[in-house]
């Protein structure tokens, strides 16, 4: 229970970035004005705006519920994975709720006379078409990421082997900083500032006092015991302090 409760707070924590209210707003006027269904037919102005607005609402709430099930449950699966647990979750978490909402009197008999299987596929439909969108978004970032030539970093010039190496990683080792590529590691005597200094031009975090990765390099992110590690693409798990924590949030790796 506590590491779900710590994926959840993780979880929920970006639901108040600026972007994420501002598509929770524009959701709520769009479809109070469409007012899709039928609604605008058997609801007036405040019903539709008080409906509508809870049904966005708690599809937010609900579908971060989702995401944070997804992550405790499926931590070592594919983001493809987990974007179709996800949306499982979100799916019947939704169809519920909005099921349960138009049962509300206030709402008129209407909207409580839909059964229940025709909301569920309803709020299927959407959620699978935003697993899909989502997970083709996730496979052409990737492919764009592959595709674009990488910035070549001082610290590259210190390292024997390929001329134009991926780095991946950079941790302490005693007095040494072992420096992880896609081809491998070496270790280089040097401090870690130093080294994060060499890599200028290359997108990149401080996640802990002792290591520091590529952007570009993070596959995901796990908790374990109430601690959050990042995994990269190399499956090397790299833990997160929590000092450092808040910087990776505010850049929406979490």
């Amino acid at each position: 229970m506590k590491k779900f409760l710590a994926v959840a707070r993780l979880t929920y924590r970006s639901i108040l970035k600026p972007q994420v209210v501002a598509i929770w707003l524009l959701l709520c006027v769009a479809v109070v004005v469409a007012s899709p269904f039928g609604t605008y037919s058997y609801m007036d102005f405040g019903q539709r705006v008080i409906y509508w607005s809870a049904v966005v609402t708690l599809s937010f709430l609900l579908g971060f519920g989702g995401r944070a099930l997804a992550v405790y449950l499926c931590p070592a699966q594919s983001d493809i994975t987990r974007f179709v647990v996800e949306g499982m979750f979100a799916t019947l978490f939704i169809s519920v709720a909005v099921w349960g909402l138009g049962q509300v009197p206030f709402f008129g008999p209407e909207v409580g006379a839909v059964p229940f299987y025709l909301t569920l596929s309803y709020v299927a439909l959407v959620s699978g078409a935003v697993v899909t969108i989502r997970a083709f978004v996730m496979i052409a970032s990737g492919a764009r990421s592959a595709a674009v030539e990488r910035v070549r970093p001082r610290l590259a010039d210190r390292l024997n082997g390929e001329a134009a190496p991926w780095i991946l990683h950079l941790s302490v080792t005693d007095h040494s900083v072992d420096v992880t590529t896609d081809k491998g590691r070496e270790r280089v005597r040097m401090r870690l500032t130093d080294a994060i200094k060499e890599m200028e031009g290359v997108e990149g975090f401080r996640v802990h006092r002792s290591h520091w990765v590529a952007r570009d390099a993070i596959r995901r992110c796990e908790m374990q015991q109430g601690r959050c590690f990042l995994i990269l693409v190399n499956d090397t798990r790299v833990p997160v302090s929590r000092n450092y924590r808040p910087v990776l949030d505010e850049a929406g790796i979490f």
